[in-house]
């Protein structure tokens, strides 16, 4: 299938594999990094916050960009502010430098987030979609997991290299953290940074796909006054056409599943490491392998489709996964909880592109990218609001009520997709076919 698919859309893969490496080590490292430099779980969460917040506040702009420059000019520009912010996040030790790092990074990954879709949509026929959203998952997991066990690996080695944990001469003492801890997972990160770089060769040999300005467009559009595209506009809305519509319960969807991953996800690495007492390196192997069998399991995904249906598909999927992270949550026992967490992500995730087909599928193809914009606005804004209330629940309460919260939310959002869409797909998808064949 690679060999079938657009330049553009082959040349995107393999921008995220060879950024996937570095993705899987920060993944792992980052959070353990601000821990080891005294920071608790509230901080944390206040850096996902910030980050996130400024992500959903770009999203709307990011959009606008991407459909007036182009998915190539705004891939390699954003990669660039990306390896900036990243330096910064790493090279910072202070609360207000690391909270406006974090800032720009949510900028960045606004642009990312939301040229994803489209952009694969735009460089694809109908029949080749769930293989290259399920592939481009793939490959971003499986890169991911060498990335995760290398940020497992990483710090216990260098820790053990005498001369890179020694005091800096003097002058330059402000490049790297003074406690070994600390610079033992500073050091993986900065190595990441450097591996990334070779990403940058896809995107600079992808075919320009900036948008020709069409003045024959504009000009229809301007004969009508703004005002009374206005007013047309507040007429045809209906409030039982908003609820039903595709775009609103696919946002709220996305809303659920944002508060729900938010409150927990970023915090699972600490979960093991200081709950649990695993090390870096086994967390780093864990989350390796979960990646791994997540990208195995996203190829069964298309397969899967075609039998029951993309909704049916995601539907079982994630509801198989809601029990295992219940479980992970309430048990002790580290080796069941460790085989659970293997699978739970799988389970959860493996369905991630046919619900990304689906999405864009829903909705007009002129409604797209705002569509997308709209479900990764949702999802970013949930996830801001939620991390720092997860971050202060376990650093007052505990665990428990954040991993019963979201596996509360994720039922919600799974049986809300089901209930909206089980007898809509059909129709749904031969819609969006037949633009895409008009087009």
């Amino acid at each position: 299938m690679f060999g079938r698919f657009q330049r553009n859309a082959r040349l995107y893969l393999i921008n995220s594999a060879l950024s996937g490496v570095s993705l899987g080590i920060i993944l792992i490292l980052y959070n353990l990094y601000l821990i080891s430099l005294g920071y608790d779980t509230d901080f944390i969460g206040l850096v996902l916050f910030v980050a996130t917040i400024s992500a959903a506040i770009t999203i709307f702009p990011a959009g606008l960009c991407i459909d007036r420059f182009g998915g190539k000019m705004v891939l390699i520009w954003a990669s660039v502010a990306g390896a900036i912010a990243g330096v910064g996040q790493i090279l910072f030790h202070q609360p207000v430098p690391l909270l406006a790092s974090s800032i720009i990074a949510g900028v960045v990954g606004a642009f990312f987030v939301v040229i994803n879709a489209p952009f694969l949509t735009a460089n694809s026929a109908p029949a080749e979609r769930p293989h290259l959203f399920s592939l481009n998952i793939v490959l971003l997991l499986a890169t991911a997991v060498v990335g995760q066990l290398l940020g497992g690996v990483l710090p216990l080695w260098f820790r053990a290299i005498s001369w890179l944990m020694a005091p800096l001469p003097p002058g330059l003492e402000w490049i790297l953290v003074h406690q070994v801890e600390a610079r033992s997972y500073q050091l993986p990160l900065l190595f990441a940074g450097i591996i990334a770089l070779p990403s940058f060769i896809p995107l600079l040999l992808m075919s320009d796909d900036r948008p020709a300005y069409s003045a024959e467009r504009a000009s229809r559009q301007d004969t009508i006054p703004w005002r009374q595209q206005i007013g047309l506009l507040v007429q045809r809305i209906r409030l039982r056409t908003i609820l039903v519509s595709p775009i609103f319960v696919l946002t709220l969807v996305q809303v659920l599943i944002g508060l729900g991953a938010g409150l927990l996800l970023p915090y699972l690495n600490v979960y093991f490491v200081y709950q649990l007492g695993v090390s870096s390196a086994l967390f780093g192997l864990l989350d390796g392998g979960a990646n791994m069998i997540s990208a195995l399991l996203s190829l069964i995904a298309p397969w899967l489709a075609i039998r029951i249906g993309k909704i049916n598909t995601i539907t079982l999927t994630r509801l198989i996964s809601i029990p295992l992270l219940f479980t992970i949550g309430i048990t002790p026992f580290l080796p069941l909880a460790a085989a659970l967490f293997l699978f739970r992500r799988g389970a959860m995730n493996m369905s991630a592109g046919i619900f990304q087909v689906f999405s864009m599928e829903a909705v007009p193809r002129e409604h797209r990218g705002l569509a997308n914009s709209t479900y990764q606005a949702s999802y970013q804004v949930a996830w801001a609001v939620s991390a720092p209330v997860g971050g202060l629940i376990i650093a007052r309460v505990g665990y428990l009520p954040v991993f019963i919260g979201a596996a509360i939310l994720y039922l919600l959002a799974t049986v809300i997709l089901w209930g909206c869409f089980r007898g809509r797909e059909a129709t749904l998808t031969e819609e969006a076919e037949r633009q895409d064949m008009a087009e």
